[in-house]
């Protein structure tokens, strides 16, 4: 039998997701991702859950886009509440952790007197004992600084939270990612993979240069997301260069 080599689609979109939140920097950091999770993602989704019509009648005002409200109709109300108590479950030590950082400024802000830190670490609370140092920073306020490289090998990153998003787009407007967390639909795969999975490069590489579907079978890949011929790019009058010259 012969092998078909294929191409992405163009219209794939990517999304890198972060408990299902669609993954931007602070998200990715373990003491700003904890910190996103109990302050904000926790919040809008009790919101949601609580009163769902809220969310849709403030959504309607065009002044109310990008604020805290979840963009979804009532009728999923219960997928955010499963995802809710979901978070609640598996991120707890992750909430805890943010609870934490919370303490600690509160300590340093009462009792940092301008002399040295070094007794205060005794009151450094358990979850953040060995990821922080204490100091005070140019205007003489006191602070911690997290020591990221042992944070990335702790518990509090974890890429099982990671994932990749696929879906087909035929349009360049979308609403506003940061505050609704991605739920299933149709035309929708969500890949259980961290980040720095290898065979996402593979994937993106299948824009200019085709391959056997048996060699991205390993990333869960159907073949709604790839086409037979590649995609021929827009130029600008005048511009020079052929799109098939990018082909291998």
């Amino acid at each position: 039998m012969t092998t078909r080599n294929l191409y992405l689609k163009p219209n794939v979109l990517v999304e890198p997701l972060f408990n299902q939140w669609y993954a931007w920097s602070n998200l990715i950091a373990p003491a700003t991702s904890s910190m996103y999770i109990a302050n904000q993602h926790l919040k809008i989704m009790q919101s949601f859950v609580t009163s769902p019509q809220l969310h849709v009648s403030a959504l309607k005002n065009p002044a109310n886009l990008g604020g805290p409200f979840i963009n979804y109709g009532p009728e999923r109300a219960n997928e955010i509440k499963a995802l809710l108590q979901r978070t609640q479950k598996e991120q707890s030590h992750v909430i805890e952790f943010a609870e934490a950082i919370k303490t600690l400024d509160k300590i340093l802000t009462e009792e940092a007197n301008g002399l040295s830190l070094e007794p205060l670490y005794q009151k450094v609370p358990e979850p953040l004992q060995g990821y922080v140092e204490l100091v005070y920073d140019l205007n003489h306020s006191p602070s911690m600084r997290f020591i990221e490289g042992l944070l990335y090998q702790s518990r509090y990153y974890n890429t099982s939270s990671q994932s990749i998003a696929l879906s087909l787009t035929d349009r360049d407007d979308r609403s506003f990612v940061f505050s609704t967390p991605r739920l299933g639909r149709e035309n929708w795969l969500n890949l259980q993979i961290p980040f720095s999975h290898e065979g996402l490069d593979v994937l993106f590489s299948m824009k200019r240069r085709p391959r056997p579907l048996e060699q991205i079978a390993e990333i869960a890949l159907r073949e709604h997301w790839i086409a037979r011929t590649p995609h021929q790019e827009r130029r600008q009058p005048g511009e020079r260069g052929d799109p098939v010259a990018d082909r291998a």
